[in-house]
């Protein structure tokens, strides 16, 4: 369970950081803009954290932690990675 929830962070994070580079302006901003930039960025995080939040306090099923470690073994650039996570998913599901 652990794993999973460092899997979530982890990719939370990853998100996090391509949805701001992509919110990146490309013209200077003044101060007011920035100011309103900064809050509509705060509330989105805010959001992400509540939904985030709910999910890992639901209960789970042994199939809904199998399911969400190959979503997360899916994303790896590595196959011996991407192995290795799949092979700590059938663990998961066994127990």
């Amino acid at each position: 369970m652990k794993t999973t929830i460092a899997a979530f962070a982890a990719g939370t994070a990853l998100l996090s950081a391509i949805a701001m580079a992509a919110d990146q302006p490309t013209a200077p901003l003044s101060d007011r803009e920035r100011v309103d930039h900064l809050i509509r960025q705060n509330q989105v995080l805010i959001e992400e954290n509540a939904r985030l939040k709910g999910l890992c306090e639901r209960p789970r099923t042994k199939e809904d932690a199998f399911a969400e470690c190959m979503q997360a073994a899916k994303g790896g650039t590595s196959a011996m990675a991407a192995e290795s996570i799949g092979g700590h998913c059938d663990q998961i599901l066994k127990r």
